[in-house]
């Protein structure tokens, strides 16, 4: 919660001049050992991202939950938008170094192609997984899951913090 909240103070100001809500839907959910500034910045990809492709009047909500997996408890975070969309034939190429997607919004925006690719990196050396789930005209959700606790050895000292 706390580092959603952090992330969240940082793009609000950028969601409010763009005319949209920004949203927190709360949870009580263990403390994950993570490595903070690494969860921070997928969070802050995420949220421009669905900032800088949700049209005014929209909405952007982070929501989490706990869900039980072969390898323990984790956490699932998600950034749902309601912007511009994504086709299926175009979500296998995101997350790839430098692939943008074409469209008439995307066109104003500028940008290296290389956010979700480094979201995608970061989530892994968590040993976690980044999904994403979209339709065009209707909105993107992109999630990624942490394990509560790292394997025996993996661990930093002072990495865990409440999600």
């Amino acid at each position: 919660d706390e580092v959603i909240e952090d992330a969240v103070r940082l793009v609000r100001n950028r969601a409010e001049s763009s005319g949209l809500e920004l949203h927190i839907e709360p949870a009580q959910l263990p403390e994950i050992e993570a490595d903070y500034r690494a969860v921070k910045q997928v969070l802050l990809n995420l949220l421009t991202n669905a900032i800088k492709f949700t049209p005014r009047g929209g909405k952007v909500t982070v929501a989490t939950r706990l869900e039980m997996g072969p390898a323990g408890e984790r956490v699932r975070v998600g950034v749902t938008d309601t912007g511009i969309g994504i086709s299926e034939q175009d979500l296998h190429r995101l997350a790839k170094p430098f692939e943008q997607i074409e469209s008439q919004l995307s066109k104003t925006q500028q940008g290296s192609g290389l956010g979700l690719a480094l979201t995608k990196s970061l989530v892994e050396m968590h040993q976690g997984q980044l999904d994403i789930e979209s339709e065009p005209g209707k909105g993107t959700t992109v999630s990624f899951t942490l394990l509560v606790q790292q394997p025996q050895g993996e661990s930093k000292p002072g990495s865990a913090f409440a999600a």
